[in-house]
């Protein structure tokens, strides 16, 4: 701890060294790795071809309109492009800004709650967070949301517990809109699971009560999805309004001109989209994205019970086991005890929120982490002391998720018999494997074990980024496939995508590349006059072969690649149409 007082007893030079050492970290190393998976794949060429089209109000992917997410991110992410060049560094810039300005945040709300020190240890806690970690080095929307719902959040918390002002009801407002242009109803969905949770912890329960909202959740689980929170939403606002503290909550909210404030912010882009598109916009994204998203687990995303619970094991393995001491713990005086009840809701409720999602993926519970590094931040700097049992079974899972976290890269390369990755892969675990006994030992301070965990989990994601990724990166199909077409491209040669699995080829590829969707589609340019060159997985050339005689084709280069999202190697080929 002492190294992380070293910042001295200015809440401002803790807070910006803290925001400044993150964003290095993240800046350092996330132009080392190609575009990797769909989701990254697809918002980087989007934010590509927004800004070669000037098109700022439907994003397109391969030419054709993508309704998939709003719009913030494609905004900036083509903003990067245009001052720094079309680059795997410009598409991740904006996630490294807001990665970093969410470690600012956090670190200025613990610093002002628990002194110096608590800023530094909190940053570093959730920096070190591997979930957060690769979310804040990816194009994706999540960390351009992450944002704006944290300063939504921490606003929020202040209003709820009368500390607040016409400034933070300010920023509530303007981080909602925010977070909805980033990611939807993700962000005041997060909010309103909180404000819910809040009126949970503060009430008395009796047993058919807890019954009900039991069965509420396996309802929800089972078949009925999130709609059963409405339920729950719905209880609350009753009950809430009832109470003279409840509706002196809700008008410290000043929602009577901060919901115009969110809807002025919201409505030129959606209004627009949805002139541009017909409607179609809004409701693919609303009705497929949204509604269906929850219901039906999209691209195999499912999960069981508990899903974000075993997953926040090993992606948040830092601290994550350290939450079972603090989420007893409730501070001093009344203000602590109202503060730390407003953490454990915003990391407990959306937790049941995404729960009761058919889709899910580990960092959908993210934009709660903040909550759960403040209560752990709280309970090691107060001193407070958990039963023997508890801190047994904290350092117990404290173990188990560093030793995961510790042998994937190597289970990554035995899965895939990765050339040359075995070394790289036992040198990125060795940080974790060497502060396991500091962990498991009853002799240092809970404060120093998570120290230490933080320090030798940002060390092995240092090395995961220096040193094995681009590793890895080399074996990737979507590059592979790309180099190899226009190395073998002729003059005047078009290039075609056929049924792309691998949405990074249009990345690596000149914007003209065009896809090809169809079976039919694909034949038809075959038996077509035309000069181009197709890259298509083998198997999919095998059926066009079989299925389409007519359809002649020769096969120009066949290129072996890791298919990193079914974990598997897998091949494609590169065709032209047979001279006739």
């Amino acid at each position: 701890m002492k190294v992380l007082r070293w910042f001295g007893a200015s809440p401002t030079r803790e807070t910006v060294a803290v925001a400044v050492v993150a964003l290095a970290v993240l800046v350092v190393g996330s132009g080392w790795t190609p575009v990797v998976g769909r989701d990254e794949a697809r918002f980087a060429q989007a934010a590509r071809e927004m800004l070669d089209h000037g098109e700022w109000v439907v994003p397109t992917f391969a030419g054709v309109d993508r309704y998939d997410k709003p719009i913030l991110i494609y905004w900036c992410a083509a903003a990067s492009y245009a001052v720094f060049g079309v680059s795997e560094q410009a598409a991740r810039l904006p996630a490294n800004l807001a990665g970093a300005l969410v470690i600012l945040l956090l670190a200025r709300s613990a610093r002002r709650r628990w002194g110096a020190g608590a800023g530094a240890l909190a940053g570093l806690l959730l920096l070190a967070t591997p979930v957060f970690h690769v979310q804040a080095r990816a194009c994706t929307a999540d960390m351009v949301m992450m944002l704006p719902t944290l300063a939504a959040a921490l606003a929020l918390e202040k209003l709820w517990v009368g500390d607040g002002s016409r400034r933070h009801a300010l920023v509530l407002w303007l981080g909602l809109g925010a977070a909805v242009l980033a990611k939807g109803p993700v962000g005041p969905g997060v909010l309103l699971a909180t404000v819910v949770g809040v009126w949970a912890l503060e009430r008395s329960w009796p047993r058919w009560q807890l019954g009900m909202v039991a069965l509420l959740v396996v309802l929800g689980w089972w078949k009925a999805g999130p709609a059963v929170l409405l339920a729950a939403g719905s209880w609350a606002t009753v009950e809430t309004l009832r109470t003279p503290e409840g509706r002196r909550r809700l008008r410290r909210l000043e929602w009577r001109w901060g919901v115009p404030l969110l809807l002025a912010l919201v409505l030129p882009w959606a209004i627009a989209a949805w002139i541009q598109t017909d409607g179609e916009f809004l409701r693919v994204a609303v009705g497929r994205h949204v509604v269906a998203r929850s219901l039906v687990a999209f691209e195999g995303h499912a999960g069981f019970p508990g899903f974000y619970l075993l997953t926040g094991l090993v992606g948040a393995a830092p601290w994550f086991a350290l939450l079972i001491p603090a989420i007893q713990w409730r501070g001093g005086d009344q203000r602590s005890r109202s503060s730390a009840r407003f953490h454990t809701a915003w990391l407990l409720a959306p937790l049941l929120m995404f729960e009761v999602v058919a889709t899910k993926l580990s960092h959908y519970w993210m934009p709660s982490y903040p909550a759960g590094v403040l209560l752990v931040v709280g309970w090691l700097l107060s001193g407070a002391q958990a039963g023997e049992r508890v801190r047994a079974a904290a350092r117990v899972l404290a173990m188990v998720g560093l030793a995961v976290l510790a042998v994937l890269p190597m289970i990554v390369v035995l899965r895939l018999e990765l050339e040359g990755l075995a070394a790289p892969a036992v040198v990125v675990a060795a940080p974790l494997l060497a502060a396991l006994p500091v962990v498991a030992s009853g002799r240092f301070p809970s404060r120093r074990r998570a120290t230490a965990a933080a320090a030798a989990t940002l060390v092995f994601m240092a090395l995961l980024v220096g040193l094995f990724a681009p590793g890895l990166g080399r074996f990737l199909l979507g590059p592979r496939a790309a180099r190899a077409a226009l190395e073998q491209r002729r003059p005047g040669e078009a290039v075609v995508v056929h049924k792309s699995r691998d949405d990074e080829l249009f990345f690596y590829l000149p914007l003209a590349t065009a896809a090809s969707r169809s079976r039919a589609d694909l034949v038809q340019r075959l038996t077509a006059s035309g000069r181009f060159l197709a890259i298509a997985r083998e198997e999919e050339a095998a059926r066009v072969r079989a299925e389409c005689p007519q359809a002649a084709f020769e096969i120009a280069s066949r290129i072996d690649g890791v298919d990193l999202a079914k974990g598997r190697w897998a091949c494609v080929v590169l065709l032209r149409p047979a001279r006739r």
